[in-house]
């Protein structure tokens, strides 16, 4: 009776084992590498036009990301990405007057994903799963008048 208990809860056992092996294939089969691509759109602000003056796009690392199309949504992988290149959140920047675009956008094959949306939605699967990712700042163009003094300034080309 011990050994037929014992050979019982080694079937069980081996059951067990092969039914999360199969969990974690079945979960690697949902998740797919997010390749993205990040950029940092700098935007010298007039404080006088309130308008973008110039814009100068930095093209940074890509970066892959395991998630599940179907479930991660497009803030999330910004989020992610966010935390990943330790970049201040959002809702921190500073907003000058007359700038009203989204900090941030995402990009796949030139059309723009919505944050609200899943990676699905937008189009990303396993074979078309890279992305571009813009995060803009705003440098402030102030306005001096200047007198002809050596200590005159604004902000020039090398500031930006």
């Amino acid at each position: 009776k011990e050994e037929e208990g014992a050979r019982q809860r080694l079937t069980r056992q081996e059951k067990q084992g092969v039914s999360e092996k199969k969990k974690k294939k079945k979960k690697d089969e949902m998740t797919i590498s997010l390749t993205v691509q990040p950029r940092i759109q700098r935007e010298k602000w007039s404080l006088y036009w309130k308008e973008s003056m110039m814009t100068k796009t930095d093209v940074l690392d890509p970066v892959v990301l395991k998630v599940d199309e179907k479930n991660t949504k497009v803030a999330d992988v910004l989020q992610m990405l966010s935390t990943r290149m330790s970049w201040p959140e959002k809702q921190t920047l500073l907003r000058l007057e007359g700038f009203e675009e989204p900090w941030e956008t995402c990009v796949l094959n030139g059309k723009e994903c919505m944050e609200d949306s899943t990676l699905a939605d937008c189009g990303i699967t396993k074979d078309n799963c890279t992305v571009t990712t813009v995060r803009k700042i705003l440098v402030a163009e102030g306005w001096k008048i200047k007198t002809g003094g050596l200590d005159d300034s604004d902000t020039d080309e090398d500031d930006f």
